[in-house]
């Protein structure tokens, strides 16, 4: 087995060009920590959030607003439609755009359109150019195809790129575990030294483990106890990225919205179909001026997290983004 670490940042001395702490950016304080929870079922949170193994999820849902009733996969039987996998899913969430759009068909990720319709975190960058974005995860394609494609040739528009994995021999991941608590550690490090205006914070294991990877006896059910487990551990994780945010030594001037999310469902052992144990998602919103205790009955399409995003930090949506969705979490009137 190897272990697999890339970190990329800038230095101390091009840090120091960038916007502080508190209403020192160009958000007024505005901040947003999204979290990517992969092969998350919301029947899974219902449960362990009810019986108490999921404690930080809880107090998100119960201060912020939720939805349970999001959906991956595009509209069925629509020019939309998509696989229920992490390449079109993930894709979707951090491009605003199905893939009618970015051309994403599954993990392979072949004759995308990513360049044409990039990461918004690029987009935040283009509107402001010395805000703090960053991006840590442990699936590769992430950054491999996403971040990178967007990129293109020109230049960087993440502050902070973390990709850490283990492999076998063959290319396979063993060890998501390992590399949560790992994403964890940086996460909770650039929330004490650095002064994010967004951050990705992506967790891998639960995925592998309803794949009967990260435990041979996982499957992708809220009756599987080592699936229980898995996301039980992750909401552990959770509340120690949480922590860091509100240990912040401005955190009382700061405007934190927290976005959590996944990327689809799944069954038995399997996903990427249009089941609704594969297409049904949830989503968070917490802090901001979401709601509090509010649960959206409408359906609201995974598209939703981008507009959501921008709607907090206050920066105008552009037609030809082709963001079709609104935000999923309104303000109260």
């Amino acid at each position: 087995m190897r272990f697999l670490s890339v970190l990329a940042a800038l230095s101390c001395g091009i840090v120091s060009a960038f916007a502080g702490p508190g209403t020192a950016n160009d958000f007024g304080g505005r901040r947003v920590l999204l979290i990517g929870i992969d092969g998350c079922r919301a029947d899974a949170i219902r449960k362990l959030t009810e019986n108490g193994r999921a404690p930080h999820l809880k107090s998100l849902i119960t201060t912020g607003t939720v939805t349970w009733n999001a959906y991956a996969g595009g509209v069925l039987e629509g020019e939309s439609q998509q696989e229920t996998s992490s390449g079109p899913g993930w894709t979707t969430i951090l491009t605003g755009v199905w893939r009618d759009r970015h051309g994403v068909a599954d993990n392979r990720f072949r004759f995308h359109r990513i360049a044409q319709w990039p990461h918004w975190m690029k987009r935040i960058k283009d509107h402001a150019p010395k805000a703090w974005t960053g991006s840590l995860c442990d699936w590769p394609e992430i950054h491999k195809f996403i971040v990178a494609s967007s990129r293109g040739t020109g230049a960087d528009f993440l502050n902070f790129e973390f990709l850490t994995t283990t492999m076998d021999a063959a290319g396979k991941h063993v060890d998501y575990e390992k590399c949560d608590a790992e994403i964890t550690e940086r996460a909770v490090e650039q929330l004490r030294t650095a002064d994010p205006d967004v951050l990705f914070v992506y967790f891998g294991n639960l995925d592998e483990t309803g794949h009967g990877v990260a435990h041979k006896e996982g499957k992708f059910s809220p009756e599987n106890e080592p699936y229980c487990a898995a996301l039980a551990q992750v909401d552990e994780r959770l509340g120690t990225v949480l922590a860091a945010m509100k240990a912040r030594p401005k955190f009382a001037e700061e405007n934190w919205l927290v976005i959590a999310t996944t990327d689809h469902g799944g069954r038995e052992t399997k996903h990427g179909g249009q089941t609704p144990e594969e297409r049904t998602i949830w989503m968070i919103a917490n802090g901001g001026d979401a709601a509090k205790g509010a649960i959206i009955e409408k359906p609201v399409p995974q598209t939703a997290v981008a507009p959501t995003v921008f709607r907090h930090l206050g920066i105008p949506v552009k037609a030809d983004w082709g963001w079709e969705a609104e935000p999923f979490a309104l303000p109260v009137k």
